[in-house]
């Protein structure tokens, strides 16, 4: 009962709360009331349509060369499209390519070299300093100004790829060929082998500490070219230094045996020239291609070889007095040789048909070189050295830029990065003349000049033709840094530096001679070489140093 009066109580409660709430709650007081209870529900606001916000642009940064791959080169626009190439027209691209390989060789060989050792006889420069300098340029032309065209022409790094395989191409291939090509042990000196390798060992290092951070600064360019002058500088006093160095050697005669620095002196070729590591590219010593194709009967010298050969073995039977008249009779042909390759060009019709056609193939690259650089080689022009020298340099540029261009085209007709070509097909082209002349002399008995010129013109082209490219673009563009970074050339100049170090343990283990054992060895590793860095180049095996 007292629930029920509570539940009465309470909604009789909220009946008057109910009833005073529209008293109060009303605007006017009225008799008759109705109240209406209304929801108010707020409308939906239009979705609104989001507006295309176009993506950030990144502020325009300098193109760097060997930036990135999509940077295009600036080259002409060419008469075939890369569907008429894949067609079969990509023919006359490698055939121009394969002739701009003569051609460099012919206006190096020809005209570069012998204005360079005029320019060292008017500056009266030693032949050691000189072989390292003028002598080494001339030799190495075409691949500095493969790097030149790579960083202001190509915007890629067809020039450090072409260096990096022109140097493994020196090291590996033209000492396994004068190795094989020999027809007896090569005996080398190890002191002009020693020298060389050391500073080319030390220069590789520098190059491998400046590519880690994929760009090279404008100091990091300056480090480089002093590490060239200091090899020159050491080339100044070369013959003091070995003296010093080899007087402090064998008083420790442990080492002297390991070493094996016994040097017979007996077998010493007499063309040796103060131990100059780019006495090769001596315009005396060197045979150019035109004339071996053209106007040498014996491009090889077996015959000569074969008397020289004779000649020597008699000597090891015959007293003292009859090795110094052998000696004399040597030096006598030698001097006869240099004179012969000291003539001027010619260009007589030769009497044999192959000949013939050699001579008909490369007229076309050698006469338009007789009509506008003077030959210094003839007594008459010899006082326009300083003419030979620019007009060489200007068609070395020229014959340069068309090697490159048609190698990129034939690369992109075949899908094959300018890096690559540069690391194999450009790298065995520009090194071919070097290769026929180490040939030569090794099969004459001085393997030591050709191994060591084959070094000393690597160093040239890690300290001048990788950094003064670099330099100058930094100059040009406010000390900016230059890109260099790549999917496998990092990984190629660490191969480099490694099948370098293996070369120089197997030549020190065979006690300074080269075999055909060897020469095989050298062959395989280059091969090896070749297939890692064009897999590393394509991604194909990653480079487990990522930089």
């Amino acid at each position: 009962m007292k629930m029920h009066c509570t539940r009465r109580k309470r909604l009789q409660l909220s009946r008057v709360l109910f009833l005073l709430s529209g008293v109060f709650l009303s605007p006017a007081p009225t008799t008759n009331r109705t109240i209406v209870h209304c929801i108010y529900v707020a409308p939906v606001p239009p979705k609104e349509t989001p507006t295309p916000v176009p993506p950030p642009v990144p502020p325009p940064t300098p193109a760097y060369p060997s930036e990135a791959p999509h940077v295009k080169g600036e080259y002409p626009e060419d008469l075939f499209t890369i569907e008429d190439r894949r067609r079969g027209w990509v023919i006359l691209h490698i055939i121009g390519m394969m002739y701009m390989f003569v051609a460099l060789a012919i206006v190096c060989d020809e005209f570069f070299v012998p204005a360079l050792g005029v320019i060292t006889d008017k500056l009266a420069i030693s032949d050691d300093v000189a072989g390292a300098t003028f002598m080494a340029a001339g030799g190495s032309a075409p691949e500095l100004f493969t790097s030149l065209i790579g960083v202001f022409i190509a915007h890629s790094n067809v020039g450090i790829g072409t260096i990096v395989g022109s140097a493994v191409f020196n090291i590996l291939f033209v000492i396994g060929m004068c190795a094989i090509s020999s027809r007896e042990v090569l005996h080398l000196t190890w002191w002009p082998l020693f020298r060389d390798v050391s500073f080319y060992i030390f220069d590789l290092i520098l190059l491998i500490i400046f590519f880690l951070d994929n760009v090279i600064m404008w100091w990091e360019s300056v480090m480089l070219v002093a590490g060239y002058t200091l090899y020159v500088t050491f080339m100044k006093f070369n013959v003091q230094i070995e003296k010093i160095f080899k007087a402090q050697l064998h008083k420790h005669k442990n080492i002297v045996k390991v070493i094996a620095v016994e040097e017979p002196e007996k077998l010493k070729p007499a063309l040796q020239r103060g131990g100059s590591s780019a006495s090769l590219h001596n315009s005396t010593m060197r045979s150019t291609l035109f004339q071996l194709m053209i106007h040498t009967l014996d491009p090889i010298g077996d015959g000569k070889f074969k008397d020289k050969a004779e000649s020597l073995n008699n000597v090891a039977r015959r007293k003292e007095q009859q090795q110094q008249q052998e000696k004399e009779k040597e030096e006598e042909e030698v001097e006869e040789e240099e004179e012969e390759k000291e003539e001027p060009l010619s260009l007589e019709w030769p009497d044999t048909k192959r000949k013939q056609a050699s001579y008909l193939f490369m007229l076309p690259i050698v006469f338009p070189l007789w009509l506008t650089v003077p030959d210094v080689r003839n007594q008459k022009s010899k006082k326009f050295f300083v003419l030979t020298f620019l007009g060489s340099i200007v068609w070395i540029a020229v014959f340069s830029y068309l090697m490159v261009w048609w190698a990129h085209q034939v690369g992109e007709t075949i899908g094959i990065s300018e890096e690559i070509m540069g690391l194999t097909i450009l790298a065995a082209g520009t090194s071919i003349p070097d290769l026929i002349t180490s040939v030569i002399v090794a099969r004459k008995g001085l393997g030591d000049m050709a191994v060591s010129s084959s070094v000393g013109s690597n160093i040239f082209d890690i300290t001048v033709g990788l950094p003064v490219p670099w330099l100058m673009f930094s100059a040009i563009h406010g000390m900016a840094p230059v890109a260099v970074s790549s999917n496998g050339l990092f990984c190629a100049i660490v191969l480099l530096f490694l099948m370098l170090l293996f070369v120089i343990i197997s030549i020190a283990l065979c006690k300074w001679k080269m075999n055909k054992i060897l020469g095989f060895t050298m062959f395989l590793l280059y091969f090896i070489f070749l297939v890692l860095s064009v897999m590393l180049e394509d991604r194909i095996i990653v480079c487990p140093v990522s930089i």
